[in-house]
């Protein structure tokens, strides 16, 4: 084996071009896969946490149930403890609880239904990007200010202005009617997404009076370091809570809609991956197959000197791979330093897209691990099986009428 290994290596450098072009074919596919999962992969992770930044968190807590069937009722009893169990976890960064609640809104004799959402003012800031979507006005500057923050939809059907009073009527939790006077602080933009056009935001204690539900809350969404530590922390606070009344969910549970769409798109992704593998296969099992058609002479003279046909095999599949082992070394430097470049600089957007309160201006890529290993396994496989058939053709080859060629 090892003189077979010495032959492949002297072979791929006695003739250099075809190696050359052998190789740079390999490293431009290594290259093309690598920029292509990095650039997809960073796209990917910036809206992911635009949407998870927007107001979902990395995973929430509620009632069990309550996802599939929001109430007024469906409330966390305990959420100071909760909240203190869950932020002495490793990879937590913040958390915020929220109460939810229909209502109707009313200005002179206009009227609307809204969703009252209580927010927490020093953790909500932490956890979402709320506070920089407010296009006029200003977030919450007391934990009981009788001000609402609303969303840009909700102005216009009202025509409420900074400073009008808005009047909601709901239902108590604990059966009464809930109604009361605000002073709008702040309007969203209009850019902030559907999900806060017809909200009405007010800091917790408010909510929590308004809607009596004590210190209760419905939700609380906690954000973490990274977005794929999600499921195995959902996982650890369910276990530590050790609540079966409670559900632990991530954002891809949250937002499972949204996520099977991104998985959907993903697969998309995949099929133009592998169009990339193909074309870089066929142009290797060309360039291999030219190789033995010209060595005919040689392989013949292999053969009648005793060589086995196992051995001529191999000598084919090493000269391949040990080929492709120099051009994904080759692919990762050159790959590496691409995504580094695209990572802090990206690609430029032709119309800059403002939405949940943060501006996309470029296209960033995503330095790691899996934009190295995936491209140097798929690249090392692919060779790996396209030396097969010229090396099962070089082993067929009859001594006698190899010699005879030209």
């Amino acid at each position: 084996m090892r003189l077979i290994l010495k032959m492949a290596f002297r072979n791929i450098f006695r003739q250099r071009r075809r190696s050359l072009l052998t190789g740079l074919m390999m490293a431009g596919g290594f290259l093309l896969f690598s920029v292509f999962i990095g650039i997809a992969d960073g796209s990917y992770g910036n809206i992911i946490n635009v949407f998870i930044r927007d107001h979902t968190g990395h995973l929430q807590i509620h009632r069990q149930g309550y996802l599939d069937r929001p109430s007024l009722y469906k409330t966390i009893a305990n959420p100071q403890g909760i909240l203190t169990e869950i932020q002495a976890l490793p990879h937590v960064r913040s958390l915020t609880p929220r109460v939810f609640g229909p209502a109707l809104a009313f200005v002179g004799k206009k009227t609307t239904g809204v969703q009252v959402i209580g927010v927490d003012p020093v953790h909500e800031p932490e956890t979402t990007n709320l506070v920089h979507k407010i296009a006029q006005g200003r977030f919450f500057t007391s934990p009981a200010a009788p001000e609402v923050v609303i969303g840009s939809g909700l102005a216009d059907v009202l025509g409420l202005k900074l400073g009008d009073e808005l009047s909601l009527v709901g239902q108590g939790a604990d059966g009464s009617i809930a109604n009361d006077n605000f002073k709008v602080s702040g309007i969203l933009s209009k850019d902030s997404g559907a999900f806060d056009r017809m909200n009405c935001y007010m800091t917790l204690a408010t909510a929590q009076n308004f809607l009596a539900l004590d210190n209760r809350v419905h939700e609380i969404a906690v954000l973490l370091d990274d977005q794929e530590l999600a499921r195995a922390t959902a996982a650890a606070i369910a276990q530590k809570l050790g609540d079966p009344s409670l559900d632990v969910e991530p954002w891809q549970v949250v937002e499972r809609e949204f996520y099977h769409a991104m998985q959907v798109d993903l697969e998309g992704n995949y099929v133009t991956q592998m169009v990339i593998l193909l074309i870089v296969a066929i142009g290797v099992l060309n360039t291999v197959l030219m190789s033995i058609l010209e060595r005919t002479r040689e392989f013949g003279v292999l053969r009648a000197i005793g060589t086995r046909p196992v051995a001529v095999f191999r000598l084919i599949v090493y000269e391949t791979v040990l080929l492709s082992l120099m051009a994904i070394a080759a692919g990762a430097l050159l790959s590496l330093g691409l995504n580094y470049y695209f990572s802090l600089h990206g690609i430029a957007m032709p119309t800059p897209i403002e939405w949940g309160g943060m501006r996309w201006d470029k296209i960033l890529s995503e330095v790691s691990w899996k934009t190295l290993w995936l491209p140097g396994l798929v690249t090392f496989l692919s060779a790996l099986l396209v030396s097969v058939p010229p090396g099962i053709r070089a082993a067929r080859i009859a001594p006698v009428q190899a010699l005879r060629s030209h």
